[in-house]
């Protein structure tokens, strides 16, 4: 056995020299592919592609000849409508960027945009949050064949290279001035004074124009019943508009109102009550819970 060893030993040492020559020969073929194969110090110049046309802007009409064109009691009838961009639509960048891709994913931080600058040629990958090179913001969303992103305080759009942006056409429709909700806002931002955060002065004239258009003014917030351990607990406020009466008078999202001039509002019937009977107040005292705490707000009638 000994003499069969001895007589192919040097089996072995081919075989580790063959093993060592290949690890040899694989180091070698990655230092040659390093020092002579690498990346280029400059990628070749992107030229800046000419600014696709945009949409002229339209401007909003006041007119009501769209509305009084329409014929409610016509089922079958399907007027035409006029389309116009938005005004405050996104408007396509003048900065020297081009986009050359987009990956969009179902996860943000794994989209991104390619990005270079015709000027310094600075170029790379962003994603959502990255500062884009020559822009004063940030990137803040990427879709598949454009990006938006913020410069100067405003929201520009980078549309990706040979494409062209979606236009989101919205029809204009605005009410004609002199509507009744016109003269009921301009009532209700100049009939309500404030004197500190707990007293407040109506003119008479707002409340007899709500006392006649109370719908009018409904539409400013959410009112929904609270219920507290089982009973009711007055009536909670939601989605109140900054704009709206409940604005103006000091309420907030989430206070609940819970009494009127003594009268408790824990139900529909007793809210109607006091409705009919504080109708010719002169001042009101409303009990409000806001945050768990107990507050009163005090208005006065002139």
């Amino acid at each position: 056995m000994q003499d069969l060893i001895k007589r192919y030993f040097w089996v072995l040492g081919a075989v580790v020299v063959m093993v060592c020559s290949v690890f040899a020969a694989k180091a070698t073929s990655h230092i040659v592919e390093a020092k002579y194969l690498g990346d280029p110090d400059h990628a070749p110049r992107v030229q800046a592609m000419a600014q696709l046309p945009t949409q002229p802007k339209a401007t909003r009409s006041k007119d009501g000849s769209l509305l009084a064109s329409r014929d409610m009691f016509c089922s079958e009838c399907t007027p035409k409508v006029e389309v116009s961009s938005d005004p405050s639509s996104i408007s396509t960048t003048s900065l020297p960027l081009v986009l050359l891709a987009t990956n969009v994913s179902l996860k943000l931080d794994q989209s991104y945009a390619t990005i270079v600058n015709t000027e310094n040629q600075k170029q790379g990958s962003f994603s959502v949050g990255d500062p884009i090179p020559g822009a004063s913001g940030k990137l803040k969303e990427i879709h598949f064949k454009y990006i938006d992103f913020e410069n100067n305080g405003h929201t520009e759009r980078l549309v990706l290279a040979g494409a062209t942006a979606p236009i989101t056409p919205v029809a204009v429709v605005a009410p004609p001035s002199g509507e009744p909700g016109d003269e009921l806002q301009a009532a209700v931002d100049s009939g309500i004074k404030k004197i500190d955060d707990n007293n407040y002065e109506i003119d008479k004239s707002l409340v007899d124009k709500v006392l006649a258009n109370p719908m009018g003014v409904a539409k400013g917030a959410r009112v929904v019943p609270a219920v507290k351990d089982g009973k009711p607990d007055g009536f909670k406020l939601y989605a109140i508009r900054p704009s709206s009466v409940y604005a103006k008078l000091g309420l907030t999202n989430g206070d609940t109102l819970q009494s009127i001039n003594g009268f408790e509002l824990n139900s529909a019937d007793k809210a109607l009550e006091a409705y009919t009977k504080l109708r010719e107040a002169t001042s009101l005292e409303v009990e409000i819970t806001r945050r768990g705490k107990q507050m009163t707000l005090k208005y006065s009638i002139r």
